[in-house]
């Protein structure tokens, strides 16, 4: 086993939004990229691509506001004239521009001389400029290399550390499950939690006069510490399955097609690779469980504590 690094590759007019969540492309975006891209390799190298985790080095979102008190609004383009000749209707859509660096499960690659690794890491990297990425258009790629898959912590540390400056995104839903058996609210409510800005008025004086009380509003803290961001991680199916070319107007009508919807977790921001203790930590992978298709990590990023130190050894 070992993985293919994808490092710093920029990507112009990705998806910034991702059903409920806005900022960053959903999870199973960088996957489906993934899965394409190893549709392409297998059939010549004999390589196929499975995992893969994410470092976000750079981003920016197309939006704008007219002063620092507006509220913020896509920048959208203009789209062409109708056949008519009159302006045709704008579908309000958020774009980003952002750099990221992909660790990508390799599976079938025995290695070799280093031209041999170079001349297929060249072809593979060839093949991923031709692609598109989060809806994006791919407009260069700094480096791209094998590198030896390995779940010792030093090791981990070792590979990240070429890629820094960055974030790298995990899974968090265990807070979100943690959360859910420890309250009472709906589970919308608790999925919030992570991301609402809240305030609770604290009352410092008692009176019977409303004139006479004095308080302040304070923050409510998140259920858990970290840079956590809600997140979009797969599918759930909420119909049958139809035959291929029973529904009208759908992308294939050679496969069988079933409604779905989103399925939103929790994710964190990682900024230091001191915090990885195995890569599977980070990888991202396709589970499936009727009626369910999600994009899970194997194992979880254990908790640091605000007061304690961060180790930089590597």
């Amino acid at each position: 086993m070992s993985l293919f690094i994808i490092k710093n590759m920029h990507i112009e007019g990705a998806n910034a939004i991702a059903g409920f969540t806005y900022g960053f492309p959903a999870i199973t975006q960088f996957l489906g990229f993934v899965h394409a891209l190893s549709r392409k390799v297998e059939p010549q190298h004999g390589i196929s691509f499975d995992g893969c985790a994410v470092m976000c080095h750079q981003h920016q979102v197309h939006a704008y506001r007219g002063s620092d008190w507006d509220d913020y609004g896509f920048a959208l383009t203009r789209n062409p004239l109708a056949k008519d000749g009159k302006t045709a209707p704008i579908v309000e859509e958020g774009k980003m521009n952002l750099c990221v660096s992909l660790l990508i499960e390799c599976k079938g690659f025995s290695g070799g001389n280093s031209d041999q690794e170079q001349r297929i890491s060249d072809a593979i990297k060839t093949l991923a400029l031709s692609q598109r990425c989060a809806g994006g258009r791919i407009t260069d790629i700094e480096t791209c290399q094998f590198k030896p898959m390995s779940n010792d912590a030093s090791d981990c540390r070792k590979l990240l550390r070429p890629l820094l400056p960055g974030f790298i995104l995990c899974d968090r839903s265990d807070y979100l499950q943690q959360h859910n058996e420890s309250n009472d609210q709906n589970m919308i409510m608790n999925w919030l939690d992570f991301s609402a800005l809240r305030y609770r008025y604290e009352t410092l004086t008692e009176s019977n006069s409303p004139d006479v009380e004095q308080g302040q509003w304070e923050r409510v803290n998140k259920p858990q510490s970290g840079y956590l961001v809600p997140l979009m991680i797969g599918y759930k199916q909420i119909s049958d399955v139809f035959a291929a070319g029973e529904v009208a107007n759908v992308r294939d009508n050679t496969t069988p097609f079933a409604f779905t919807e989103a399925v939103y977790s929790v994710g964190e921001w990682i900024g230091s690779p001191s915090r990885v203790e195995s890569i599977n930590q980070i990888l991202w992978r396709y589970q499936y469980s009727s009626p369910y298709y999600l994009c899970r990590a194997q194992q979880s990023i254990h908790s640091i504590e605000s007061n304690e130190d961060f180790d930089f050894s590597y």
